[in-house]
């Protein structure tokens, strides 16, 4: 893999001292997207998020605290081609959004898992802070567009996405697969009767321009160089 200017700014923000991206004043709360920290209130949190959330994520294993801080060390820590940012409000975590898997021929790489905590409730909050990701993973990441995957039967998530201008281009037959650790969805490669297909994955793709189009002028500061 070469080492592209995608990868150098995701290594420069996890060298830096400074661990946070952005900040952003949403109804009179402080907003902060903050470099995941391997401490054990977040290894805590995101291992309940990650079990609350289970079906909503392209894998299924059995889910722990060691699985959880392994994960945040040598998957996105020490991965060149992964960054996760912890968000904040009022000091309080209360989710996570990452961005993975960069296509040098393209320019693209895909906005990974947005989740916040389930009980955590401050209306419009999660489409704002998606707006504000994508606008720096397009500008501080100088890509040329962004892609990304999600269940069909995904709709509050799929909403979301909407509002931020993201376009649909293909719905996906998908089905079950064993792994060593438990169970994965891919693209089915049997053909099925409609009726017995468990799951689709909606494939949907982001340009600048779409994202701007109802970006509705959102004030944030971009905190990394």
């Amino acid at each position: 893999m070469s080492i592209s200017y995608y990868h150098t700014q995701l290594q420069k923000i996890k060298n830096s001292d400074n661990k946070d991206l952005l900040k952003m004043h949403y109804e009179e709360h402080d907003v902060f997207l903050k470099l995941i920290d391997e401490s054990e209130e977040t290894i805590t949190l995101l291992t309940k998020w990650r079990k609350q959330y289970r079906n909503n994520f392209g894998s299924d294993f059995t889910i722990d605290e060691n699985k959880t801080k392994k994960w945040i060390k040598e998957q996105v820590l020490s991965n060149i081609d992964k960054i996760v940012f912890l968000i904040y409000v009022d000091n309080q975590k209360i989710g996570i959004i990452s961005t993975s898997e960069y296509d040098e021929d393209t320019n693209s790489a895909i906005l990974d898992t947005m989740m916040k905590d389930p009980k955590f409730e401050l209306p419009g909050l999660m489409t704002t802070i998606e707006k504000i990701y994508l606008k720096w993973m397009f500008d501080g990441l100088k890509l040329e567009k962004i892609r990304g995957v999600l269940f069909s039967d995904n709709l509050k998530m799929m909403k979301i996405h909407t509002k931020c201008g993201w376009r649909l281009l293909d719905v996906v037959p998908i089905e079950q697969t064993k792994t060593k650790d438990g169970i994965k969805w891919e693209k089915s490669t049997l053909k099925k009767p409609k009726k017995d297909i468990e799951r689709y994955y909606n494939i949907i793709e982001l340009v600048r321009e779409d994202l701007m189009k109802n970006f509705n002028d959102i004030q944030c500061e971009v905190l990394c160089d």
